[in-house]
């Protein structure tokens, strides 16, 4: 499908799409595990994990919840261990960790990111595997044009990524405990810009009523959030309100989903 509007050609793709050979994309985002599938052969489960290559730089975003499916998908999505550079876990909990440790058996290079406000079971079970996690808490470029917001007060804290394309910011949320529109407001702010080109990722509404989600839809409206793909703990009601908020530009994530941006 083709999504056109003023500002940017958007492409969301099927597993087996792929571009030109000629053709790059600036960024692409490959969601290797959701609580939805998007590709039959890309098994879904409750969890998030996404590969974002940007401008040939190529980093990891969590790392799901089960190790082997985790790992079982980035195969299925055509994505070698050893071409992941860097990997940022968005916060503690497992279902956005557990994959990074067996990720890491596979390519003792890579550089992983943690929050240093994570609980201790999370660095001990790095340390099982000799990883050695920078603790972060201040913002940090990820790979060259893509941001970390530093760690942001939630329960549980939590970092997200922005990413600067030629066309305007790039959102990756992993599941949003500190406020999506807090978010969006901090990383605006730190990017120096007054829009967000898309924003991807877990919103954690799902316990949220309509009377709870209608504002903050509101406000992202008013924040110039353009694009919106939920994922994740977003929920289905959360989904819903969104595709009337946002009309033909909305669509959903889901595992095997393949996102390319010029």
């Amino acid at each position: 499908m083709h999504f056109v509007s003023t500002i940017s050609v958007f492409m969301l793709l099927p597993l087996a799409a792929s571009l030109p050979a000629q053709e790059h994309p600036e960024l692409e985002i490959r969601v290797i595990y959701d609580n939805t599938s998007a590709d039959g052969a890309v098994q879904a489960d409750w969890g998030f994990a996404s590969v974002v290559t940007f401008r040939g730089r190529r980093a990891l975003f969590d790392s799901g919840t089960k190790p082997d499916l985790f790992l079982r998908n980035l195969k299925i999505m055509e994505v070698e261990p050893g071409s992941i550079e860097t990997a940022m876990i968005s916060h503690q909990h497992p279902d956005h960790r557990n994959g990074i440790y067996r990720l890491y058996l596979l390519n003792r290079k890579i550089r992983v990111h943690f929050l240093d406000a994570f609980y201790e079971k999370a660095y001990q079970e790095a340390l099982a595997v000799k990883m050695n996690p920078e603790r972060q808490a201040a913002p940090f470029e990820l790979i060259p044009g893509a941001y970390s917001t530093g760690m942001l007060p939630g329960d549980p804290p939590e970092q997200s990524l922005a990413i600067e394309t030629s066309k305007g910011l790039v959102l990756v949320v992993g599941c949003s405990h500190p406020g999506i529109t807090n978010i969006v407001r901090v990383a605006q702010k730190q990017r120096g810009v007054n829009a967000i080109r898309l924003l991807v990722g877990g919103l954690h509404m799902f316990r949220q009523s309509a009377g709870e989600i209608a504002p903050q839809i509101r406000e992202l409206q008013d924040l110039n959030v353009q694009r919106v793909l939920p994922a994740h703990c977003s929920g289905d009601l959360a989904k819903q309100m969104f595709r009337e908020a946002y009309g033909s530009t909305f669509d959903t994530l889901g595992a095997g989903k393949i996102l390319r941006l010029n």
